[in-house]
């Protein structure tokens, strides 16, 4: 199964955005500085009318195939923020807050 990079950027702003979802209302919220992601992918070469180059996601256990295939590992650093570029808050799973 082929995952493309930019499909695993999208799944993880969607348990972001569910993880602030969750967060509403709640007493303690924790705050989303930034995210950090190391992906192991394949580079593959395309021969087709449009060219180019594919990155895609390996799965666990998963090998990329013989040929035009190179694997590398991706390391992105994102910072976390909303629409209108405010700071992303999710529940933290605690029910109180935290006294001092």
């Amino acid at each position: 199964m082929e995952i493309g990079l930019a499909e695993t950027i999208r799944a993880l702003r969607g348990e972001l955005a569910q993880a602030m979802a969750d967060g509403e209302g709640q007493p303690v919220r924790l705050r989303v500085e930034s995210v950090k992601l190391d992906v192991q992918v394949a580079v593959t070469a395309s021969a087709e009318a449009q060219g180019g180059v594919k990155f895609w996601v390996l799965t666990a256990g998963g090998k990329a195939a013989e040929g035009t295939t190179a694997t590398h590992t991706v390391s992105l650093e994102l910072t976390a923020e909303t629409a209108e570029g405010g700071t992303v808050l999710t529940n933290s799973g605690r029910a109180t807050p935290v006294e001092d």
